[in-house]
């Protein structure tokens, strides 16, 4: 039985590029501790809500304990002392106690902290958007190239094929010899084993652009992209500046720092006095038995309501180290954000001085490629007419396969380049346009 494979979809690179960015895992998950942070946000805001607690105690005990009060209480001698029992064995006490912060300034320090962990989660999502778009670009004009290569091997397979018919048409008139025949075999098994690796090739990253894009792998689709002028936007990309202060690693360096700061400075706060309301109601039984719902028995209730002041005086220094420690890992970050600032100028000279030997080369590759395929039919012509040998032919063959082998491997170091260039310049995002 015969099935009827379904078309290809053709998608472009701004079509893969959406798919990607919507079923990237990573993505996913970074949006997802987006969500986790709002709710600690929310967690930390519960600080200053009232905290209401209600509890429920039973107490059996054995032993009850002695007091000594004043004889004269019970007509007794000046001086003298009773000695009484205090309480019942079976107790039990219920307690409901309210507490409102009123002032915290460790906690009012750290209010800033929610937005700025806000800007650091989003920052986070960017980079990894923008590492989903460079390795999705990056696998997508692999897959070109390699189409590209596929297609040249194709010609040049045909290409042979037909001079393999004109070689026996030859060596059957008696104008040529069995080892030309020979030759252009060998040459044709060579391309067609080449064939076969592009075609693997292919194959994988197909899958692999399926998998990134969050394609079933049973739906066929072709990357597709205009590729007669590669070179052709080279202009848009010479005029790319690095703005250091808009790259997102810069800017997540610059939020942590600042994060650092709110928590140094609600570290020394700690240190400061701290004020809370707080109200308590309780209620209290004693019994000789476990019989507490005896009616004819007596509830004893307990109510205050007050303020407390906590002023911390002396804690070993702790809490100074903890912030003198914060203040290193400050540094630290001042640090690295220095050595970011010159490993990105670094990167972006490097990915600009690369952009142009690389359009250098396509341009060198392509006059390349014209010049070996004139050579090569010349000789075809010239080999038609019994003038050329077949093995001149065959050598032009082989190079003119090279040139464009080279070609199309430029082609793709040049788009590679423009994705390093704009990644080096923060500018990811301009692959969607």
């Amino acid at each position: 039985m015969l099935h009827a494979q379904p078309a290809a979809r053709p998608v472009s690179l701004s079509e893969t590029l959406d798919l990607a960015l919507e079923n990237s895992a990573k993505l996913k998950k970074t949006r997802l501790d987006r969500q986790t942070l709002e709710l600690q946000i929310k967690e930390g805001r519960s600080a200053f809500a009232p905290e209401v607690k209600a509890g429920v105690s039973l107490d059996y005990v054995p032993f009850l304990p002695t007091t000594f009060l004043p004889a004269d209480l019970f007509g007794g001698p000046d001086g003298g002392y009773v000695a009484a029992t205090q309480g019942q064995p079976w107790q039990l006490t219920g307690l409901v106690r309210m507490d409102q912060p009123i002032y915290n300034e460790a906690a009012r320090r750290m209010v800033p902290a929610a937005n700025v962990s806000r800007s650091i989660y989003d920052l986070l999502t960017t980079r990894a958007e923008e590492e989903v778009l460079y390795n999705t670009a990056t696998v997508f004009y692999q897959t070109l190239q390699a189409e590209e290569l596929l297609r040249a091997v194709n010609a040049n397979l045909e290409k042979l094929d037909a001079l393999e018919r004109m070689a026996e048409l030859q060596l059957a008139n008696g104008y040529a010899i069995p080892t030309d025949v020979k030759r252009v075999q060998v040459a044709r098994v060579n391309l067609e084993a080449q064939r076969q690796n592009l075609v693997n090739g292919i194959h994988a990253l197909h899958q692999t652009l399926e998998f990134l894009c969050g394609i079933p792998f049973d739906e066929p689709f072709d990357p597709v992209e205009e590729m007669s002028d590669p070179a052709a936007d080279s202009s848009r990309w010479q005029t790319l500046v690095l703005e250091l202060e808009s790259t997102t690693e810069y800017r997540l360096l610059q939020r942590q720092h600042e994060l650092n700061r709110i928590q140094t400075r609600s570290m020394r706060g700690e240190m400061a006095p701290s004020l809370s309301a707080y109200a308590v109601a309780a209620f209290q039984a004693q019994r000789p038995d476990a019989n507490f719902f005896d009616t004819d028995r007596r509830w004893y209730n307990f109510g205050a309501v007050g303020f407390k002041l906590d002023v911390p005086i002396f804690d070993g220094f702790r809490h100074r180290r903890k912030a003198a420690r914060m203040a290193i890992e400050g540094l630290k970050i001042e640090e690295d954000r220095h050595q970011l600032s010159q490993a990105k100028k670094l990167e972006f000279y490097q990915a600009r001085d690369q952009f142009s030997g690389v359009i250098q080369m396509l341009e060198s590759q392509e006059e390349n490629v014209a010049l070996a395929r004139d050579i090569t039919d010349k000789l075809l012509l010239q080999y038609k007419e019994g003038v050329a040998p077949l093995t001149d032919l065959l050598n032009a063959q082989t190079a003119l396969s090279e040139a464009e082998t080279n070609y199309w491997q430029q082609v793709f170091n040049y788009k590679l380049a423009v994705l390093n260039l704009l990644k080096a310049a923060g500018r990811l995002h301009l692959l969607k346009e």
